[in-house]
């Protein structure tokens, strides 16, 4: 007799707790937002300043010659220079943190040019930072090796 009166007491005393939890608010539903990551898009973008890659007209220092930008790794369009001029260049958002990123100047035929520009460096990032080149008149295309660090070259006379 004394469990039967237990257990009813028990059972009461569970009743009228779960009486008192019923004027409680009830908590709040979590909210949740998925963003899906956006697509990377890789376009190649140049301007050059005269018809067919040529210096401009006017002669002097700093006229931009023509400028590139792109992900990842490409290979430019020919342009054409006079004997001095310089690269700016600047990388941003590698994918992996640290990246490769290096550019290296080939002549119209597939070689590498002696007298060109060479870039080669690991990080992150870089702000503009000028590469010279001298007595290196002729027609080029510049080689971007990177692992998916997005660029900007920015060819200027001297």
């Amino acid at each position: 007799m004394k469990s039967t009166i237990i257990a009813i007491g028990a059972a009461t005393l569970v009743v009228l707790a779960l009486a008192g939890c019923t004027g409680s608010p009830t908590p709040p539903t979590p909210t949740f937002t998925i963003t899906s990551p956006t697509p990377t898009v890789t376009i190649t973008k140049w301007e050059t300043r005269a018809a067919s890659g040529q210096p401009p007209a006017s002669s002097g220092a700093n006229q931009v010659i023509v400028w590139f930008s792109g992900t990842g790794t490409q290979n430019t369009p020919s342009f054409t220079t006079s004997d001095n001029w310089h690269l700016s260049w600047s990388y941003w958002g590698c994918p992996a943190g640290t990246s490769n990123f290096v550019v290296d100047e080939y002549n119209s035929d597939g070689s590498l040019d002696p007298n060109g520009i060479s870039v080669n460096e690991l990080g992150t990032g870089r702000a503009l930072v000028a590469t010279y080149a001298h007595e290196d008149a002729g027609t080029h295309y510049l080689s971007v090796n990177t692992e998916g660090c997005s660029w900007l070259l920015v060819l200027v006379t001297d």
